[in-house]
Parts: structure tokens; C-alpha cells; sequence
């Protein structure tokens, strides 16, 4: 045992040994310096990776440490096989350190515009501010070449340029707007367009201009380059045509946003030197190798102590196969394409770097990349900010990766859309305690399986674009197991013309994610289900939605995407063992018929406040029934005061929480990164500003209501329990009753009765659905007669209907057609034109409609009746509620209008609202299984059941 323990001791200080390599932009890479020592160091990043696999030092854990200054990456610095123990690279005793795959220009070199020839060019307002350099005296000859980006390409940059490590971008204009559209001559798949801008005629000069827009959707953007411009007829035409085509824009210029039917067609023009008209703008003559400049420094002009940079290297590093390296604390930028690429990596680690200014993401590893870290980093002016893929799907093999604790910020400087904060793929990414915020697109674009998102805090994403959430994916029922839970969500406004902009946008029917114990507050739209299934929306704060709380549709019904979605489905094993255990209601998908019906979907227990107007929930199409979307105990909080400044629940939210089990929501310190994020030199501390908008609680709970509404609609002409049953009063209130007038088939029944037989053996006298049921079959029992209908009352409530043939209406006449007819009347031009005689659906539907034909009065309720079953529906105004049995209250009544509901919460004109009060009784009365509530919203004739069964 003895000798054991030595033999440990003495492997783990083998293991244990360290070797520091040095590196300094003042060092050496003479093949006679080791770089062992910080007197000593090496020079170049290259030569330090070489000596990585000399034999001194190959194998044991090694830290490259990076010495004060700018280390200025001539080529890319590629690593493309594993270590067995460690290598990190960081800066030396957390000195300011920047590695760049760029070119410093001395600010001397700059010096003031004088060529006449080019101040006619240069608009007048920057001939004082504009400062030029020749690249070629600057040792720098290497241009790049400007080349199309926009949605979801992955943009190779030309020569950028960097002050003070702040990005310029190419002259532009308009500064920060679009120019629309006027006309296509080619249509939409031509390269020709017009448009209204006599602004044109300072073009006609230009070199190389190009134009960047969103062509054809607010969710597309792209650059193409002009191929010729006539300043004549406004008219420009285009080397290639753009993604999807160009249409006639209709762009807005005060304030009003158009939506989806009206958007696209907006574009401006860039790269152009007569449009150097604003600081950070620049124009590279590819010609001469003249780079013009307008500084964007505090003071407009360039310093001794202002350090300019141009990009040169494409992707910094390279990490292709690469394993067991680590890079810490210190500044990675000026890259053309990528910051950090890898393929297939495994354990590469990322810490407490800052990465910006790169051309496309700042960190990218595709392929299968397994145990990745990107942890306290700090990503700012990419492209995109961490694209990451890993694990095996087939098996279901997670791919460990974790990006933890990082602020992403302004992660789209030129591409807007498909340039994201985070892109994670394949299986198995946890993403937490990150804060991204300020991104043209969205923040997280997700693809794969059993992703965890999770104390994350997500701010004014989709401020560039349309169509767009915060929190994305499209497109796929096979990538379930995915769970977004405990973040923050806000401020995803829209800005531009298109579709709404969402805090999580479920596209095209992706499908089955969790979306739980989320604050989401002032989104255009909280969370959306675009037909996809089996999602789930529960335990979730919606605060202040601009439009609504939550939509939903049911797009692929009519086969929207089928092809797709079907394609993705059989690219994966989801009927294999693996799959099936884990993903039983997607391996039910191999022999269902209705795989594109948003079937399985659940939001419940989730608390919302709107301001009055804004729905709780839209149903795009005739969807709103529990195997679609089932919805219950949601709770619409009238008051702002049921909240603190930090969204938890007070007042009357919290007596409602309390009895549904509804946890306290996270509160904002729990999300976004827990300790200090970028390089230890920047001192950025722990939380960026949030930008949160605090709720306003004005002292004590408030109630938030108002007086119950006076104008109560009128009840059913054909009394339903609603209201006293006027038309029948010669019998009691106890037991079944007939009303027999003829009966061919049988002479003795006849008149006014008890229903003795139904009584004694089908319980119509404690059972009101059984009574009713009796009026058709006591119809069919006299011989089914036409026009010799029977009519039954159930005598405790006062409810009844008829037996017979044909559709009927019950109502008290149509006043905005002037016909005042009260009673009972055949739809003959239903039973004419659509079969509504023998067609119970047919018939029933007819009552909201002719509600509406009618004018919608509130005193003129229309009653339709399917005589041949006796099953009967009421159009009209308002959310009516029955509560046959209320253990718990015994002063609720069986059959009311929702007074109450109509003016506080909308109960008259939303029919979610509607549906949501009767779950509201049925946990007032005692959450009984056996005496559910019914909530009927007469404006469209449908009702719902609490629980349903």
C-alpha cells in the first residue's frame, strides 16, 4: 500500500509539469531562443506553436504567455492536431494584450485631403474631417475584395478599418435609412429598378458602388454590386439579382410600420466616395490605393495616441482537429473572416477573451466539435458572435459543449440577418448566463436536439429586421428535447416593415420546446407557435406585449413546407430505439395522417398583463381547440401592481400563484453573466447595463377594476338556463317534461308531462345534457313527422329544446335588416344552400352568423337549432359562463354573463380571455374533475369546457 501511494505521488508530478513559453512583440524567433524566459521571448505566435512539438517540450502542460502589445498575425495561426496535456495560451500576469490579423497604419501618415478632383467628389461637409493614406507607403497592398453578404452568409470581409479598436464602415447612404423601390422593369427576377432619388447624380462617377437592402422580405438582406447607374431615369442596374428577387418598396418615412403583405424593396447605396459624409465612414480607391477616412474619434481628427488598424489575415486561428488547447485572457481582432475556426475540435477552451472586429463570427466550429468552452468572454462588431456544432445525432451523443457567463453584444455590423449572437447545432449546447443584446436578427438561432438555454438575458434583438425572434428556429419536427427556461426577454421591438418581431420565434412548424419559467416584458410578441407541435408553454410572466402575448397558426394544414419537414424527418432514425424512447410522440409521426396539424401543443399556468386592447393569445385560423392548442389556468393580472420592480408576483397574482403552484420567477440579478467577463485588463466587472424597464408599482395593491358593465346582453330567445324560461310555464321546477303536441305514431302521448320512462331510466331528472337528449328521440319514437316537433324542458334550469326535423332559428327578430319577427323559424336559405337540414355542424354555425347579418345587437341573441338531435348554439354578444355545481361559492350562479370579465378583462371581444374565466370558476368553485365550467363566447357561437375531458 505504501509503495502505492509513492508511485501516485511521483505519476501526478509527471503529469503536473509545466512549461511557460514567452512571447513579446519585441522578442526574438532566432532558432537560438527558446523562449523560456521573459527576458527571452519569442517573437511571433507561429514560432511559439512550432515549438510546441519540439522535444523539450512536447507532452507536458504548457502556457504560452503572451507579453505587453499588439501581436500582429502575418498569416493564420493553424493548429491542426491534439495535445496530450494542456496548452493555453494568455496574456502574462493579465497584461493588456492584442492579438490581430491586422496591420497598424501610423497616424502620420494620414494627412488632409488637397486634390481638387476628389473634393468635388467628397461632399462639403467632410472636405475638413476626411483624411486620406496611400496603403502601398504603408507596407499594405493586399485589399481583399468586397464580395455579396447578407442572410446567412458567412461574410469574408476586404480591408477593414479600426480606430481605437472602434469599426468605420464603408460610405454609405442614406445614413442609417433605405431608399424604396419605385419600379422593376424587369419584374422580380430582373436586374433593372427604379427609383425617386434625384440624389443619383453625384454616382455617376463612382468606381465600384454597390447597394445593400432587404430586396424582396423584412427578413432578408443582402449586397449586390452595380453593374450601371442612369442618373436620367432613376435607374439602376444590378450585376447579379439579389436573394428572392426585388419588389416595389413601401417603406414608410414617418414612423408608421407596414406589415407583412407590405415590405421589402428598400435598399441603400455603399462603397461609394461622394457619399463620405458622416464620422466612421471610409472609401478604399482599389486603383490607387487611397484609403479615405472620415475618423470616428471624439474629436473627428487623428492623434499622436490614436492607434489605426486595417485587417489583413482572414481567419486568425485555426483549430481544425485541434484538441486540448485553451486561450485566456486577451483581445483577438481585426480578423477578415473569422476570429476562431475549428472543425471537429475537441476540448478548446475559451476564457475571459475579448473578440470583436471580425468579418464574420468570432468563433465558428462546425463539424463534430466536442467539449468547447467559451466561458466570461466578452464578443462585440462581428459578424455573428459564437457558431458552434457538435455531437452525434444519429446517436443522440451529447456534444458537451458549454457557453456560459459572456456578454454578446452588436454581433452584426454588416450582415443583419443570419448573423447571430449564438448558432448552436447538433446535440446538446448549454447556453447560460449569457446577455446578448443589440443584434439586427436574432439572438440565438438554434438547430438540433436537447439544447439548454437557460439564465440567459436577451435585450433589443431584431432591431434591424423583421419576421424575427430572440430566440429562434424553424423549420423541423426532429429537433426536440430542447429547453428554454429562467431568462429574461425584452425589448424585441420591430423597427422595419414585415412580420412581427417575437421574444422566441418557433417558425414554420419547429416543434416540441419547453418554454418555462421565463420573464418576457415590452416584445412586440412574446412567444410564437408557427403550426409547429407538442410545445410547451408554462410557468412564464408575459408583461406588456405591443401586439400580443402569444400567436399561434396552423400553417401546415395546408401543407406548408410538407416536402421539407418530411425530408428532415427521414434524414434522422426517429422510429430507432434511441429515438423512439426518447421522442415517442415523434415516432408516432411514421404512421400519422394529420403530421402537419399543430396537434399536442399546451400553454398553461402562465400570468400576463396587457394594456387594454392587447390579446392574451391570437389564433391565426379555426385552431383554438385543446388537441391543437390546449390552454388553462393562465391568469390575466389587471393590474401593474401585481408586480414588483423586478417581476414577481404580489397582490392578487400571488394568491393566484400560490394556488396553482406558480413559483416565483427568476429575478433579473439570477440571469446574464455571474462574474467578470473579457480580458482582466479591460476591468469590465460582472453586468453590463441592462436597460430594463422597471414596472411602475404605485404604493399598495391596486385593484385595477372597474365597475361591472350595465349593459347586460340579452339571454336566449330559446331558454338555455342563461335566463327564466318564459315560453314554458305550466310546470314545475323539478324533473323532466314533454311537450307532445301530436304524435302519429303513438295517440296516447300527447300534451304536457313528466318524462317518467327517461326519469326512471336515463336519470333526465337530475341530469340536464340527458333531458334534453329526450326531445329527438321521443320525436323519432312518434314517427319522425315534419312539422310535428316535441319540446323538452329540464324544469331545474329552465333549459329546453326541440325534437324535429330541420335547421331552426330562435331569436328576437334582425334589426338591421328591419325584420322583427320574435320566435322560432325555419333557415331555409341554409337548408336550401348548404344542406343545413341534414348537417348538424352546418346548421349550428349559422347562429353567430346570422348574429352578425343581423348587426350584432346586444338584445338580439340568435339561437340556431338542429332539430333532428335537438343540439342547439347561440350567437350574440358576450362571454357567458355555466357552472352547474360550486361547492366552494355557493353564490356563483348557474348561467351568467361575464359581468365582471366584460369590463375588466375584454370577455366580450377576446375569446381567449373567455375561455380563460372559465378556468378561473373552476378553481373558484373547487377544482372539481366532476363539475367542470363552460365558457360560451357567443360573437363566434363556440364554447369550451374546463377541464376538458
Amino acid at each position: 500500500m505504501f509503495k502505492a501511494i509513492i508511485f501516485t505521488l511521483s505519476l501526478s508530478g509527471i503529469l503536473a509539469e509545466t512549461v511557460h513559453l514567452y512571447v513579446s512583440p519585441t522578442g526574438s524567433d532566432d532558432l537560438s531562443n527558446k523562449g523560456l524566459s521573459s527576458t527571452s521571448p519569442l517573437k511571433t505566435l507561429h514560432r511559439a506553436r512550432d515549438r510546441l512539438d519540439d522535444s523539450d517540450i512536447k507532452g507536458k502542460q504548457v502556457f504560452v504567455e503572451l507579453m505587453k502589445g499588439y501581436h500582429d498575425l502575418t498569416t493564420t495561426l493553424s493548429f491542426s492536431h491534439g495535445y496530450a496535456s494542456p496548452v493555453t495560451f494568455r496574456s502574462y500576469q493579465h497584461q493588456e494584450v492584442h492579438l490581430t490579423g491586422g496591420r497598424r497604419i501610423r497616424y502620420d501618415l494620414f494627412t488632409p485631403v488637397t486634390n481638387s478632383n476628389i473634393l468635388k467628389i467628397i461632399p462639403q461637409v467632410a472636405h475638413s474631417k476626411v483624411r486620406q493614406v496611400h496603403l502601398p507607403e504603408a507596407g499594405i497592398t493586399d485589399y481583399g475584395k468586397l464580395s455579396t453578404y447578407g442572410f446567412y452568409t458567412h461574410r469574408t470581409a476586404p480591408l477593414e478599418i479600426f480606430i481605437n479598436g472602434n469599426p468605420l464602415h464603408l460610405a454609405e447612404w442614406p445614413n442609417d435609412n433605405y431608399i424604396n423601390i419605385k419600379s422593376t422593369p424587369d419584374g422580380g427576377s430582373g436586374l433593372r429598378f427604379t427609383h425617386n432619388s434625384s440624389r443619383d447624380a453625384r454616382w455617376t462617377g463612382e468606381k465600384d458602388p454597390w447597394v445593400y437592402g432587404f430586396w424582396q422580405w423584412g427578413w432578408a438582406d443582402w449586397a449586390v454590386q452595380v453593374k450601371s447607374i442612369n442618373t436620367k431615369s432613376h435607374q439602376i442596374t444590378l450585376a447579379n439579382n439579389p436573394k428572392f428577387g426585388i419588389r416595389v418598396g413601401s417603406l414608410r418615412y414617418d414612423g408608421v410600420l407596414n406589415v407583412f403583405s407590405h415590405q421589402g424593396g428598400y435598399f441603400r447605396v455603399i462603397n461609394m466616395l461622394s457619399e463620405l459624409d458622416a464620422p466612421g465612414e471610409y472609401y478604399l480607391d482599389r486603383t490607387t490605393g487611397i484609403l479615405y477616412l472620415w475618423p470616428n474619434t471624439p474629436s473627428g481628427t487623428l492623434q499622436q495616441t490614436d492607434i489605426v488598424y486595417v485587417s489583413m489575415v482572414d481567419t486568425c486561428i485555426n483549430l481544425n482537429n485541434a484538441q486540448n488547447i485553451h486561450f485566456e485572457d486577451f483581445t483577438l481582432e481585426a480578423c477578415r473572416h473569422y476570429g476562431f475556426e475549428g472543425n471537429n475540435a475537441r476540448n478548446i477552451k475559451f476564457t475571459n477573451l475579448e473578440i470583436k472586429n471580425t468579418g464574420s463570427y468570432g468563433i465558428s466550429c462546425s463539424g463534430d466539435c466536442r467539449s468547447i468552452t467559451v466561458s466570461k468572454c466578452d464578443i462585440h462588431h462581428t459578424d455573428g458572435g459564437v457558431s458552434i456544432k457538435g455531437g452525434n445525432r444519429n446517436k443522440l451523443e451529447s456534444s458537451g459543449n458549454i457557453l456560459e457567463d459572456n456578454h454578446i453584444w452588436k454581433f452584426g455590423r454588416a450582415t443583419k440577418v443570419g448573423a447571430n449572437g449564438i448558432s448552436p447545432g447538433g446535440v446538446n449546447t448549454l447556453m447560460k448566463y449569457n446577455y446578448l443584446h443589440d443584434g439586427p436578427y436574432t439572438c440565438i438561432r438554434w438547430a438540433g436536439n436537447d439544447h439548454i438555454m437557460e439564465y440567459n438575458h436577451f435585450s433589443r434583438c431584431c432591431h434591424d429586421s423583421s419576421d424575427c425572434g430572440a430566440i429562434h428556429a424553424g423549420r423541423d419536427w426532429t429537433m426536440r428535447g430542447n429547453v428554454i427556461r429562467y431568462n429574461y426577454v425584452h425589448d424585441s421591438i420591430r423597427h422595419w416593415p414585415g412580420a412581427d418581431v417575437r421574444g422566441i420565434m418557433l417558425d414554420d412548424e419547429y416543434s416540441s420546446v419547453t418554454i418555462e419559467h421565463n420573464v418576457f416584458y415590452y416584445n412586440e410578441v412574446h412567444v410564437n407557435i408557427g403550426g409547429g407541435r407538442d410545445n410547451i408553454i408554462r410557468y412564464n410572466v408575459f408583461y406588456n406585449a405591443t401586439k400580443e402575448s402569444v400567436q399561434v397558426d396552423g400553417r401546415g394544414m395546408r401543407g406548408d413546407f410538407h416536402d421539407e419537414l418530411t425530408a428532415h424527418l427521414q434524414a434522422v432514425p426517429y422510429t430507432s430505439p434511441i429515438w423512439a424512447a426518447k421522442y415517442p410522440k415523434l415516432a408516432a409521426l411514421a404512421t400519422s395522417k394529420t403530421r402537419g396539424y399543430p396537434e399536442g401543443n399546451e400553454i398553461y399556468r402562465n400570468i400576463y398583463y396587457n394594456e387594454k386592447g392587447i390579446p392574451w393569445i391570437f389564433f391565426q385560423g379555426k385552431i383554438d381547440e385543446d388537441k391543437y392548442f390546449r390552454q388553462y389556468e393562465n391568469r390575466h393580472s389587471f393590474s401593474a401592481t401585481d408586480f414588483t420592480s423586478d417581476y414577481h408576483l404580489q397582490c392578487t397574482a400571488k394568491d393566484w400563484a400560490n394556488g396553482v403552484n406558480f413559483p416565483q420567477p427568476i429575478t433579473l440579478d439570477k440571469v446574464g453573466p455571474r462574474y467578470p467577463y473579457g480580458p482582466k485588463y479591460l476591468n469590465k466587472g460582472k453586468r453590463p447595463d441592462s436597460g430594463i424597464k422597471a414596472v411602475s408599482t404605485p404604493g399598495p395593491c391596486v385593484s385595477g377594476t372597474v365597475a361591472p358593465e350595465t349593459n347586460i346582453p340579452k339571454s336566449s330567445y330559446l331558454p338555455d338556463g342563461s335566463g327564466p324560461n318564459n315560453l314554458v310555464t305550466n310546470i314545475t321546477q323539478i324533473g323532466c317534461w314533454l311537450l307532445v303536441n301530436s304524435c302519429s305514431a303513438h295517440k296516447d302521448v300527447q300534451g304536457t308531462f313528466r318524462d317518467t320512462y327517461g326519469e326512471q331510466h336515463e336519470q333526465t331528472a337530475t341530469n340536464e345534457a340527458k333531458c334534453l337528449a329526450r326531445a329527438a328521440e321521443v320525436w323519432r319514437y312518434c314517427g319522425s313527422a315534419k312539422n310535428q316537433p316535441v319540446t323538452v324542458v329540464y324544469g331545474p334550469t329552465g333549459a329546453m329544446t326541440m325534437g324535429g326535423d330541420g335547421c331552426f332559428f330562435a331569436y328576437y327578430g334582425c334589426s338591421s335588416h328591419h325584420y322583427h319577427h320574435v320566435g322560432f323559424e325555419r333557415d331555409t336559405w341554409a337548408e336550401q344552400n348548404d344542406n343545413a337540414a341534414n348537417d348538424e355542424e352546418k346548421c349550428l354555425k349559422r347562429a353567430a352568423i346570422q348574429w352578425v347579418y343581423c348587426g350584432k345587437d346586444r338584445q338580439g341573441t340568435v339561437t340556431s337549432i338542429y332539430r333532428p338531435t335537438g343540439a342547439f348554439r347561440t350567437g350574440g354578444a358576450g362571454c357567458w359562463i355555466k357552472v352547474p355545481k360550486c361547492p366552494a361559492d355557493k353564490t356563483v350562479k348557474y348561467y351568467f354573463y361575464d359581468r365582471w370579465g366584460a369590463t375588466n378583462l375584454g370577455t366580450d371581444d377576446d375569446e381567449s380571455e373567455c375561455w380563460n374565466r372559465a378556468s378561473y370558476f373552476w378553481r373558484k368553485c373547487g377544482s372539481h374533475p366532476e363539475n367542470p365550467v363552460t365558457a360560451f363566447y357567443r360573437p363566434t357561437g363556440v364554447s369550451k369546457i374546463v377541464p376538458s375531458a
